[in-house]
């Protein structure tokens, strides 16, 4: 089951999903429910395992409590009927040799659940969603107020982003969405995404505001980049380096994963942009001729995407920020190394925590005194609440979307070597 597999084995929801048997020969619409019922679990998970707590006195297998996790985010958060999802349940555990023993702890849990789940979850704060350890961060980095919006932000399915080539406007009417920001078209609901006008002609990509964010920026702070050579590091699947495309720079879009790669590319060619495209290490990759702005996305944490992803909150552990504030530290110096004299280097990270922001930049500029903050004071078709240009440096939160449906949260910051 892909919900055990996310919270027992570290997994990817999608790409459980996409490797899970059962769901084989599904059409698309069964397909589309069996994701929503594992992502309404994941986005629920405190509420719901409040309302099965008292109900088990000891605690069953893993893929056993998933069962239950899975029909009780049906009954209680999805309005499927209680018949349906108790007997659906008992019935795939049954079928299961590792969990059929349970079956009829199952069904006698499942039943009660039916009875008093609502109302026991309507007791629980949707801030126990949250992790704890993510949680008790967030609210000392936030404060109590952001992250209940956070956790409402959590328990909805978000809208479709999307970045247009050009003429947001005639695209928002055509598709029936609306522009945030400046020139991000906002969908409501998701569906089947490639058979949507446009999709198969290149005329767009799927990209959260926020995301499209830091190619905007460069642009702003390099006083534009048509002409100009730029380096997309870390570049897949590809949304910033087709942005800058877009923005009429020559761009080098490098990234370590030959799949990944291979995926940057496809997008490339589907949107006809026009990029060199190279599969390397950082550590191993030294440029021809320096670049006048380079982009850093670097690898991360991620907690920033729980909106999009919310199996994020599970598999990652505070024990993993460590080794990949190391990675950040090590990949920041190798994209400094790419910078030609007066160039910009903006580093990204779409997390939401604290080691993986200012302090990494600021440990970066005592390394190399040569790079110089350059002090962010206005971002394109935002205004944001107090507090989130810290020195010059951007943190948008989830809550920041101008229609208040929640963004990605990123980190940006914006560095410039010396003549």
């Amino acid at each position: 089951m892909a919900v055990s597999d996310v919270l027992g084995r570290g997994f990817r929801l999608e790409g459980s999903l996409a490797k899970n048997p059962a769901l084989e020969g599904l059409d698309a619409r069964d397909r589309g429910f069996a994701r929503a019922i594992a992502a309404t679990t994941l986005r629920r998970l405190g509420q719901i395992d409040a309302v099965l707590a008292p109900l088990i006195q000891r605690p069953p297998p893993g893929r056993v409590q998933a069962y239950l996790q899975t029909a009780t985010a049906q009954m209680v958060f999805m309005d499927v009927a209680p018949h349906a999802a108790v007997g659906d349940t008992v019935n795939l555990i049954k079928a299961d040799s590792k969990s059929e023993p349970f079956a009829g702890l199952a069904n006698a849990v499942l039943r009660k659940v039916a009875e008093i789940g609502k109302a026991e979850a309507a007791k629980v704060p949707p801030t126990q969603n949250i992790p704890g350890w993510l949680r008790s961060e967030w609210m000392r980095l936030y404060g109590k107020p952001t992250v209940r919006r956070m956790a409402l932000m959590l328990s909805m399915s978000p809208p479709l982003d999307i970045s247009v080539k050009k003429d947001p406007e005639a695209w928002a009417k055509t598709l029936g969405g609306q522009i945030i920001g400046e020139t991000t078209v906002r969908l409501d609901s998701i569906g089947n995404v490639t058979a949507l006008e446009g999709f198969q002609d290149g005329a767009w990509w799927v990209q959260d505001m926020a995301a499209a964010l830091p190619a905007r920026i460069l642009e702003q702070a390099s006083e534009g980049l048509s002409g100009k050579r730029v380096a997309d590091l870390c570049a897949a699947p590809g949304g910033k380096s087709m942005q800058l495309c877009a923005m009429g720079a020559e761009v080098t879009a490098i990234d370590v994963s030959e799949a990944r790669t291979l995926r940057l590319t496809q997008n490339l060619e589907r949107t006809g942009s026009k990029a060199t495209v190279i599969t390397s290490d950082l550590n191993d990759y030294e440029p021809e001729v320096l670049f006048d702005a380079v982009l850093l996305d670097a690898p991360c944490s991620a907690t920033g995407t729980f909106r999009r992803r919310p199996d994020v909150l599970y598999n990652r552990r505070e024990r993993d920020i460590t080794p990949l504030t190391r990675l950040q530290d090590t990949l920041l110096k190798r994209a400094a190394k790419c910078v030609a004299p007066g160039g910009v280097l903006l580093y990204a990270v779409c997390s939401l925590q604290e080691r993986e922001g200012a302090a990494r930049v600021n440990k970066f500029r005592k390394a190399m005194p040569e790079f110089g903050l350059v002090k962010l004071t206005q971002i394109p078709g935002l205004d944001l609440p107090d507090g989130r240009l810290d020195d010059g440096m951007l943190r948008i939160l989830p809550p920041d979307a101008p229609d208040g449906r929640g963004v990605d949260g990123f980190f940006i910051a914006v560095l410039k070597r010396t003549e």
